[in-house]
């Protein structure tokens, strides 16, 4: 249980326990999940990495892979410490020093993955232009029609800002990031990913949406996925922390201080997708007992928060 995309099993082999994971697979969501997460973990397994699970086989057909069981429990919210940003960061770090452009080439860019600063902008506003496709057909509709329309003003003041600073600050707006800036991302990365053991260190999971992308993203999702929390406080020392595998630290971290609005207002979106048919799928091949209208509910709720603080 637990899942938000897709069918997760424990599988008892004899005294080992391990975990099948099913890939929801539907014609609106064309991403390759399995091979995401199936690759990056090998690729983790290749550095020799003991913080993400093992992966033991795959039927890429199926959209079925094996992988070994972590025992652990989720983080609550307001349980995040520094030392926990600290070994997320130190994970970050392993998995991109100089040995990734070697064994990491063949990773796919990751799920969204934008290399401009306007190529976010479109990415975000593409986001809000799908909220537009929800029905007014509940109050609770309606409500997620009212977020939408005041996240597609809050973008157009924001990237009028984040791009007036980025061409002070350095590449035009529409420049790409350089291959050696970018890095290989856990995407989706945050304490919703992960697992703490019961030696109390951290076990990193869910890579289905990895790959090579900007670490400013990287960085800014981190910070605003909304599940479990990272406290503001700590962003300066993991951006200090994280951004050293690059030869050019101090551009990495400028960028991603100034696109974190951007990514509060991606997330606002991401927390509406629960009013989209196609997340609406997911949701119930993942897990068919929810009660998707309290779920909506809840969404709504968090949505309005993070819509609160924006611009902070």
């Amino acid at each position: 249980a637990g899942g938000g995309n897709n069918r997760l099993f424990v599988i008892c082999a004899g005294n080992r326990r391990l975990i099948a994971k099913w890939y929801f697979s539907h014609p609106l969501d064309v991403r390759d999940r399995i091979g995401a997460e199936y690759a990056f973990l090998e690729y983790a397994a290749r550095l020799g990495l003991s913080c993400v699970p093992k992966p033991l086989a795959c039927l890429r057909d199926e959209r079925i892979a094996l992988y070994e069981f972590i025992e652990g429990r989720r983080l609550e919210a307001g349980e995040v410490s520094r030392a926990h940003v600290a070994e997320a960061a130190d994970f970050f770090l392993a998995l991109n020093g100089p040995e990734r452009f070697r064994l990491a080439g063949s990773l796919a860019n990751a799920s969204e993955a934008c290399f401009s600063i306007q190529e976010q902008v479109g990415a975000i506003g593409r986001r809000i232009e799908r909220l537009f496709e929800i029905r007014p057909e509940s109050p609770e509709n309606e409500a997620a029609l009212g977020i939408a329309e005041l996240l597609q003003r809050r973008l157009a003041e924001a990237s009028g800002r984040v791009q007036g600073k980025g061409r002070e600050r350095g590449p035009s707006d529409d420049t790409p990031l350089s291959p050696e800036l970018r890095c290989v991302s856990p995407s989706d990365f945050g304490f919703h990913n992960a697992l703490l053991r019961p030696s109390g260190t951290l076990c990193f999971i869910d890579f289905e949406y990895s790959g090579w992308d900007d670490p400013a993203k990287m960085a800014c999702d981190f910070f605003c996925q909304p599940a479990v929390p990272v406290g503001a406080e700590h962003f300066e020392e993991f951006l200090g922390r994280t951004m050293i595998f690059s030869p050019f630290p101090d551009l990495l971290m400028s960028r991603a201080r100034l696109m974190i609005p951007l990514f509060r207002i991606k997330w606002c979106c991401i927390l509406l997708n629960e009013f989209l048919p196609d997340s609406a799928k997911r949701r119930q091949f993942a897990a068919p007992d929810t009660d998707f209208g309290e779920r909506k509910r809840l969404q709504l709720a968090k949505a309005n928060s993070l819509c609160e603080h924006l611009f902070q």
